[in-house]
Parts: structure tokens; sequence; C-alpha cells
């Protein structure tokens, strides 16, 4: 078993991991990973948001 003081120790700069894009939402067929935003949306979730440079949905 671990020490505790492993898990309570400062980590180096080198040791930490980038989160890139976050989680994708629910109903995003097209997650833009930098920008963190849904470029497109499921039929179910159309009303969402999307990114500011996303094309126009279909309708």
């Amino acid at each position: 078993m671990k020490n505790l003081t492993d898990n309570m120790r400062k980590l180096q700069k080198g040791e930490l991991k980038t989160i890139k894009g976050g989680i994708v939402p629910i109903g995003c067929n097209s997650w833009d990973p930098r920008k963190r935003c849904c470029r497109s949306w499921d039929s179910e979730h159309s009303s969402n948001p999307t990114c500011e440079d996303a094309p126009p949905p279909f309708a």
C-alpha cells in the first residue's frame, strides 16, 4: 500500500498532464478541443449553442 505522503507530495511540472479539450457533451457530433465548443449537435440537441465559426445547421 502506498504511503500517504506519496499522495500529498508536490508534483513537478513535468509530471502534470495537460487536459486537452474537456469532456464532450452528450449529443455533440463534432467537438472542437481547442475552443472547447461543439461545432454540430444531433437532432435532439440542435438548439444548443455551437462554436462561433461553425457552419449553420441544416434545415
